[in-house]
């Protein structure tokens, strides 16, 4: 299995092209999967110089409805290819950030009507050792710092729940493998979940936004007493994650912390 990041905030790597969103490109027994589209600039441009076809995804996989992870979405439509497309349900919800008087929609913005979507609500393996979380259960409340993060339902605007926030989980030999968008659950949840559901016994490592940019100093350093504990060998500091929070992480495991950018990729067994 070959992983490469498509889209992500960073970028080290000349010719690429970095922007405030996330997408990973997953290559597993012929299979395409593409976790996430980015905010709908560089998908295409990065995809481009991967030398992979639109075409060739074979499945697209939407880890919550965010804008800068669906809006890349818009280049399958520009060209009439219609992978199908897995999420949750409430992917669909009109999302909004709400900052004092400023209301900014922050939502799937694009129709998804032409697109075979399949929605699910729990864990389902979607290609062979690929486990899509479904709807993560939020038992640690100290992980839900955000405030200020809206839904629209119906007529009214409630506080977003994040009931669409979804992970992958990938069994491996050496342990779990844990493919995150932003990690609005929170990291910790996630995992508990993921080793929950796949009856694994370690964790093998973290790759995608744990969205810690905002977090308090307090919550970055308990997540990473826990993770301290369950020993992962790789984690990823990308998207959302934020640099302070990658300082911590690096200090506090070494070289197991890679600073992930456009074009970064990751072999496993």
């Amino acid at each position: 299995m070959n992983l490469t990041v498509v889209v992500n905030d960073y970028v080290w790597k000349r010719d690429f092209i970095a922007e405030h969103g996330f997408s990973i490109l997953i290559e597993k027994n012929g299979n395409k999967i593409l976790f996430d589209t980015g905010q709908g600039y560089a998908l295409l441009h990065n995809l481009n110089l991967l030398k992979v076809d639109l075409s060739e995804i074979t499945e697209i996989v939407l880890s919550h409805g965010h804008d800068d992870h669906t809006g890349g979405i818009k280049f399958f439509l520009e060209q009439g290819i219609y992978p199908p497309i897995v999420s949750h349900p409430d992917v669909n919800y009109p999302k909004f950030k709400v900052e004092g008087k400023s209301k900014k929609n922050i939502g799937l913005k694009l129709p998804l009507d032409k697109f075979s979507v399949k929605y699910f609500k729990t864990p389902v393996e979607i290609v062979g050792g690929i486990i899509f979380s479904g709807e993560v259960p939020k038992t640690n409340k100290w992980e839900l710092e955000e405030t200020k993060y809206f839904r629209e339902e119906g007529n009214n605007l409630v506080r977003d729940s994040f009931s669409d926030d979804t992970s992958l989980y990938v069994p491996l030999k050496e342990g779990l493998l844990v493919l995150t968008g932003c990690a609005h659950s929170g990291i910790i949840n996630i995992i508990n979940y993921g080793m929950k559901i796949t009856n694994s016994k370690k964790l093998f490592g973290i790759i995608g936004g744990m969205h810690l940019k905002s977090a308090s100093e307090k919550r970055i350093k308990k997540t990473i007493r826990i993770l301290q504990d369950l020993n992962p060998a790789i984690i990823t500091i990308s998207h959302c994650t934020g640099f302070e929070a990658g300082v911590f992480f690096k200090d506090a495991f070494g070289k197991k912390v890679t600073f992930t950018g456009v074009g970064d990729s990751f072999s496993f067994d």
